[in-house]
């Protein structure tokens, strides 16, 4: 069964009176979505005690919870090896907590080395933290590395995959459409990603449209906004064919929820037309 659900919390979420995501699995089982992504991405400040209350609503309205790790890992950068390893012990940690498997990942940038040395980095540290996680005691969880939008960071597809083929036990594909479209200037070949991810029996999926520049991603927008949008009638088609494993995320501007309530329409073959 595919999933689907918002990355934080809708407007209407707030306007419906809920104050926290403690509320936010009911609200959104109650809409009819039943994913939902907590971000650490400007830092991880949630309590243990607030990660099992979340897990219990979870739980109960059977919602899939996934967690976004902080931003500013950069596995490329090996002096902060030490820093980036707590990052993603202490967002699994909690992530466990919740009852959830799933940690979302970026991978890095390039900073001012070339491709090649900053992607070896990423795979020397990812290795590295790997094991390191196995010989804590880590198990049954995934790192959903993510396809990134600007032309600087570590993470078109093909590099995702690559890296995602070093453990395929622990590491899947996080694939951000969104991110693509920038990468590919408005000329997104869905056909072609849907491709090279049938060798992933799973994958986590970030599906927005993104304003892009010259440089790459400049601003999440809506479904709403077709002009940096792609054809999601074929996305959803493509994701019809996989084995079902897979979770769709929206990272909509501000209307997250309704937009993924858009998507599992569309995937549900109930609406032709954004």
């Amino acid at each position: 069964m595919v999933r689907f659900g918002p990355a934080g919390n809708d407007v209407k979420f707030y306007a419906d009176g809920n104050k926290s995501s403690v509320d936010a699995p009911r609200w959104l089982s109650e809409m009819g979505l039943n994913a939902y992504e907590i971000s650490f991405g400007r830092g991880i400040r949630m309590t243990d005690k607030t990660a099992e209350v979340i897990g219990k609503q979870a739980e109960i309205y059977d919602v899939k919870i996934s967690v976004h790790a902080p931003y500013y890992i950069n596995l490329a950068n090996k002096e902060s090896l030490e820093k980036n390893y707590h990052y993603i012990k202490r967002s699994l940690e909690l992530l466990f907590k919740i009852g959830g498997n799933r940690l979302v990942i970026h991978v890095g940038s390039q900073m001012q080395m070339t491709r090649e040395v900053a992607l070896k980095n990423c795979e020397d540290s990812l290795k590295i933290i790997l094991k390191r996680l196995d010989d804590e005691g880590f198990q049954n969880y995934l790192l959903c590395l993510e396809t990134m939008g600007k032309y600087t960071q570590i993470g078109n597809l093909d590099e995702i995959c690559a890296l995602c083929a070093i453990d395929p036990q622990h590491l899947i594909p996080t694939v951000d459409l969104g991110h693509m479209n920038c990468l590919a200037q408005g000329q997104l070949n869905i056909e072609d990603v849907f491709k090279k991810l049938e060798n992933f029996s799973q994958a986590h999926f970030h599906i927005s449209f993104i304003e892009y520049g010259a440089k790459g991603e400049i601003k999440h927008v809506t479904l709403a906004d077709r002009k940096f949008g792609f054809d999601l009638n074929l996305v959803m088609d493509f994701l019809r064919l996989r084995p079902g494993a897979d979770v769709v995320i929206s990272e909509s501007d501000s209307i997250m929820a309704q937009d993924s309530l858009k998507l599992q329409s569309f995937y549900l073959q109930k609406k032709t037309e954004v």
